[in-house]
């Protein structure tokens, strides 16, 4: 299922307009929502290649970029409850540098933005997850305009046949104040609090596996991913944006990924400058998580 869902995107062919609204708005039953979801997936599977074949390039990635955050937010909301029940003799609980994963196979940042796509991640049986990446305040990303102005968004697009994808989305962001009030939510529901590492520069557990969770299911630590924000010129003011998304993820997040390198963004010109400036921000956080 993990698989198929990277490989799938958060894309369908029939996701835009009406029927992601329905979907997204709870029309649906949970189970009827579920079904539809899968439905979804499997026409987009089997239509993709015809419809790259039949539309012109500019109409079919209108297509997949107009759909895909509607589509995932009703993939968010067409899971269920309750995590999935992992097979016997599948996936075991890893445990390293302290934390406890439910198994080792989880959601990289990208997909899940703002932790809308938690429950569904929980749901499917994910170890952990990353959310993000997560901005210090909102950001529209890369805007295109399409098919004459029709309509204006982040370009991501589907490769027909080989299951891949290419985007330019250039780091959308509802801010990291958002993300926390969603992953907070979802920690409630579901009764997961933060783990909390022992730092002692060892796995705690000895980072072997079938170590076990600390919650029905094992242990889901969820990762943020943060980064400057892509309008703040000033390096200064970069930085800052930074430490406040340390601030405000370390009391619900497991860990934090820092992300530096985003092909959709400009980073400057590289260089010296750019390597003290990378270590100045690492000692800043540093500093920021042990106070």
């Amino acid at each position: 299922m993990l698989a198929r869902v990277a490989r799938i995107g958060g894309t369908a062919i029939l996701a835009g307009g009406a029927s992601a609204g329905a979907i997204a708005a709870g029309a649906l039953g949970e189970e009827a929502q579920r079904s539809a979801i899968f439905m979804l997936m499997q026409l987009d599977d089997k239509l993709r290649p015809t419809l790259a074949a039949t539309l012109p390039a500019e109409a079919f990635i209108c297509l997949y970029s107009a759909t895909r955050t509607p589509f995932a937010k009703a993939m968010g909301k067409s899971a269920g409850k309750q995590p999935a029940s992992l097979p016997a003799g599948g996936a075991e609980s890893v445990r390293v540098m302290g934390l406890s994963f439910r198994n080792d196979l989880g959601n990289a940042a990208g997909l899940d933005k703002d932790g809308s796509l938690l429950d569904f991640n929980y749901a499917i049986g994910a170890g952990y997850t990353v959310v993000g990446t997560v901005l210090s305040e909102p950001h529209t990303g890369n805007l295109f305009s399409f098919l004459g102005g029709l309509w204006r968004g982040n370009a991501w697009t589907p490769l027909p046949l080989s299951g891949g994808a290419l985007n330019s989305l250039g780091l959308p962001s509802q801010g990291v104040a958002a993300a926390m009030s969603n992953i907070a939510a979802f920690r409630e529901r579901h009764a997961l609090p933060p783990q909390r590492a022992e730092r002692t520069g060892k796995a705690k557990g000895g980072g072997g596996r079938g170590a076990g969770g600390e919650a029905a299911g094992g242990g889901f630590p969820i990762g943020v991913s943060i980064m400057g924000h892509p309008a703040h010129a000033d390096p200064a003011q970069k930085l800052e944006g930074v430490l406040h998304c340390v601030r405000e993820a370390l009391p619900l997040a497991d860990f934090i990924e820092v992300n530096e390198s985003c092909p959709n963004v400009h980073h400057g010109s590289g260089g010296a400058s750019a390597t003290e400036e990378l270590a100045a921000r690492l000692r800043a956080i540093v500093a920021v998580r042990d106070a």
